[in-house]
């Protein structure tokens, strides 16, 4: 019972951090564009968006100071570029490339990003892009990302 509450206070959070994102029409078209085998952009970010705000919570109780918004924001666009058809239909070694580009892009313009959640975006991909992340918010995404990718393809 106690499990399920704090899933349902993670949700809540992450749903008025980026309601923004969520409410946008290319989040939702998200929902369609498959991901990760069984599942999809929209669902995966969601889960990133849960996982780093859990993450960013458990942080800052410890004594940290991360921006649990901009881990959230940047969990719910690290996958916006796969939005993109060019970068959806591209092969998957170019994808992981073009896709945090074009996402970071997305997040600058259509998000009003701010510098940390677009770093977030871009280097999520780390260490195939051979850049890491600046800020903490960008190596919990990181983080969150690899997690929840592990969660998915284990449960398709």
């Amino acid at each position: 019972m106690k499990k399920q509450k704090q899933e349902e206070e993670l949700l809540q959070s992450v749903q008025e951090l980026g309601a923004e994102i969520i409410d946008s029409e290319r989040f939702r078209a998200a929902g369609a564009i498959p991901h990760h085998l069984a599942g999809n952009v929209a669902q995966h970010s969601l889960n990133v968006a849960r996982e780093s705000c859990r993450i960013a919570e458990w942080l800052n109780r410890h004594g940290a100071k991360v921006d649990v918004k901009d881990a959230v924001r940047g969990s719910l666009l690290h996958d916006i570029g796969m939005t993109e058809k060019e970068v959806f239909r591209s092969p998957s070694w170019k994808k992981a490339y073009s896709h945090t580009e074009r996402g970071a892009a997305l997040a600058r313009e259509e998000y009003l990003a701010n510098d940390v959640q677009e770093d977030a975006v871009r280097r999520h991909m780390w260490p195939i892009c051979i850049v890491p992340p600046k800020h903490a918010a960008g190596w919990i995404v990181l983080a969150a990302d690899k997690i929840c990718s592990i969660r998915e393809l284990l449960h398709r």
